[in-house]
């Protein structure tokens, strides 16, 4: 009788184990393993990682279809601070091409040419390469559109990292999460509870495995669901009710813009993916014109037709090339000096967070809920395998 009373009170207890189990279980599966394991059909590879380019682009299309246009961010960038945040570096880059390619293209001119002369090149130079800089600059901003597939660049910068991506749910339903463990463990035990008087009448040989298989898929349906809905918050008598994910709109505004601001909507990242692809095409044509511009400028009307004479027109044409590759070569390392300021001006993260607080609680939903969509039945689904297998196992322990 001892032995039948304890059993009897195993049931409840097992079954909240079960519950938390099933859950926890359910949270890893979504996040885990980055990488398949097994061997296809039987295997698995976290919900994320697998669907990591459906994942970037859902999350993406949120964010450049209602949150934030990047052209309108640029356009906080002011160009000549740009060029004052990048003056250390061009001053000795100017000086640089100057030397470099007079003494290559003109090397006898250049041997020739006072010192005296040689300053005051140096110096034109370096005061026209703010000006080109600062020009530059304009043109990507009113040709952004051209260089930058910002859709492209986070989706790729996220699918390439599903590490990232990871995080990003993470931390945005860290809660949510935390709550689909716990709630396994208490709706089990209340289902348990359930078994136990059953079983007190009718201990059928099946009941525990069926017991265990629905626990497990009870607990993991009504911790999914509770997490999204209701969508908007329902009054029951004293007790306001409301999906645990869309209460936290604000918070979860506030953490997902910090995540997308600083680790892939940087003006470093930016910049090197518009260098990284077919972006820089068009950034190395604007950067000759500017240089034929200055190479003009500083050789000046007169000089400029004697120099063409002495030099031939194909050799100074050369001149004005090989500036601008030097200068299309040192840009990638040279607008580095520029990013914090960028960063401060473009305003991502505070612009990210006030139009997710703005969103609707439907649109809001769509931030966290598509990890859940995809593969929801499947993780239901092995809660309640896992709870039959747990089932099976005590009636194997009372046989």
């Amino acid at each position: 009788m001892q032995v039948e009373s304890l059993f009897l009170l195993s049931i409840p207890i097992i079954a909240a184990l079960v519950g938390w189990l099933t859950n926890k279980l359910a949270v890893y599966m979504t996040f885990y393993p980055l990488q398949y394991v097994g061997r296809k059909p039987f295997g698995w590879q976290g919900i994320i990682p697998s669907k990591a380019h459906k994942m970037s682009t859902k999350a993406v299309q949120l964010v450049t279809s209602k949150l934030i246009s990047v052209e309108e961010q640029f356009e906080k960038l002011n160009p000549d601070e740009i060029t004052e945040q990048m003056r250390p570096k061009l001053k000795a880059l100017s000086r640089s091409i100057i030397h470099t390619v007079l003494q290559k293209e003109l090397p006898l001119v250049w041997r020739l040419l006072p010192q005296s002369e040689k300053e005051r090149l140096y110096k034109e130079t370096e005061a026209q390469f703010p000006y080109i800089i600062s020009k530059l600059m304009v043109d990507i901003k009113d040709n952004l559109h051209e260089l930058l597939d910002i859709d492209r660049m986070m989706i790729e910068g996220l699918t390439e990292n599903p590490e990232m991506l990871n995080r990003i749910f993470q931390k945005c339903g860290e809660k949510e999460f935390k709550f689909i463990e716990q709630s396994g463990f208490i709706f089990g035990f209340l289902f348990g509870l359930v078994q136990m008087v059953v079983w007190n009448y009718y201990p059928y040989w099946w009941l525990l495995p069926t017991g265990g298989l629905v626990v497990g898929y009870l607990t993991n349906f009504l911790a999914l669901k509770l997490i999204f809905r209701p969508v908007h918050p329902i009054r029951i008598g004293p007790f306001t009710i409301q999906g645990l994910f869309m209460k936290r709109q604000n918070e979860v505004a506030e953490e997902y813009a910090r995540i997308l601001a600083n680790d892939l909507l940087t003006a470093e990242h930016i910049f090197a993916f518009i260098i990284e692809t077919n972006g820089m095409d068009t950034i190395a044509n604007l950067c000759k014109k500017h240089i034929d511009t200055m190479v003009d400028n500083t050789t000046g009307g007169t000089r400029k037709t004697l120099l063409q004479l002495t030099v031939g027109k194909n050799r100074y044409q050369r001149v004005k090339h090989l500036a601008a590759e030097m200068l299309i070569e040192a840009l990638p390392e040279s607008i580095t000096g520029m990013f914090a300021y960028a960063d401060r001006s473009l305003q991502i993260e505070e612009t990210l967070s006030s139009k997710l607080k703005s969103l609707s609680k439907l649109e809001f939903e769509d931030v966290l809920h598509p990890i859940f969509q995809e593969d929801e039945v499947v993780l239901i689904i092995v809660g309640a395998v896992l709870g039959a297998v747990a089932g099976l196992l005590q009636m194997a322990f009372i046989l």
